[in-house]
């Protein structure tokens, strides 16, 4: 039996009612395989990343991933913002691990995703891939989805937003 990981970096280079008060999830980091490997009740990690909330909207972030996320460029002016998914990053992510159950690509994906004023994207740039399918499935699930635009200066602008993906395939 073949065992996907998908070891993800994103980098450049529900709230739930108690007491009559909405409070937020918790931030997750990571997700979890759908079914626990043969000979387990248990559920691994299939996504794992150090750094930013994967089920989190960016006003939901909190400062300290702000931060991080800000970091991955390398001069944003106080009060800048980046673009980021409308819904969090998990959406994309749980598409691109599906895609990779299927496609099985090993190796690194790096897309460049530019985000315009309306926070549509763009256009879509590969830098490395695994394989040409994925490079394609993978464009497609990025193009697809919505962004908040970033802001420059107090105003919606264009503005890149980077994946990289390893894909590794243990037996």
């Amino acid at each position: 039996m073949k065992t996907i990981i998908l070891s993800l970096a994103v980098v450049l280079g529900n709230g739930i009612a108690a007491s009559c008060m909405a409070q937020s999830a918790q931030p997750e980091y990571a997700i979890k395989e759908d079914t626990p490997r043969t000979g387990s009740h248990i559920t691994r990690n299939a996504i794992n990343t150090q750094t930013i909330a994967l089920n989190k909207r960016y006003q939901e972030l909190s400062a300290e991933d702000k931060a991080k996320l800000h970091s991955w460029w390398e001069s944003m002016p106080e009060g800048d913002e980046p673009p980021f998914p409308e819904r969090g990053l998990k959406p994309i992510h749980a598409a691109i691990l599906k895609g990779q159950a299927k496609l099985l690509a090993q190796g690194e994906l790096y897309l460049i995703v530019t985000v315009d004023g309306n926070g549509d994207v763009s256009q879509v740039k590969a830098i490395g891939s695994p394989s040409p399918e994925m490079t394609k499935f993978a464009a497609s699930v990025v193009g697809l989805t919505k962004f908040k635009p970033a802001v420059c200066a107090g105003k919606p602008c264009q503005m890149d937003f980077p994946f990289i993906y390893n894909f590794q395939i243990t037996h």
